[in-house]
């Protein structure tokens, strides 16, 4: 598994993954399946708002509502790290799609 700056994808998307369910309802019938798709979309979504965040933060920095510039630069680069992760699993999304499709029946 490829490595981006020293931490491990899968390491890193465990950790975002139980932060950033904060505004998703938690599923209440242990038996419901979770899809594939609605693990994208959370993700994804996951992302977004850590976007969102950093560029309201930097926005307050900016208009010098805050000097908090060590928490506008921490929103930042955990925004670009989620970001690279991102883009990682597509990656290999899109790899495995590949192969599969390179597969003789």
């Amino acid at each position: 598994m490829s490595v981006i700056n020293g931490i491990d994808n899968v390491q890193l998307l465990n950790q975002i993954k139980p932060q950033d369910r904060e505004g998703v309802e938690p599923r209440k019938d242990a038996k419901e399946k979770i899809s594939f798709a609605d693990t994208i979309k959370d993700f994804v979504s996951a992302v977004n708002d850590k976007q969102l965040n950093a560029g309201e933060k930097v926005q307050e920095i900016i208009e010098s509502r805050s000097e908090n510039l060590a928490e506008a630069m921490s929103a930042m680069e955990e925004s670009r790290l989620s970001f690279q992760l991102m883009l990682e699993v597509r990656n290999k999304l899109m790899e495995s799609f590949q192969e599969i499709n390179r597969m003789q029946v």
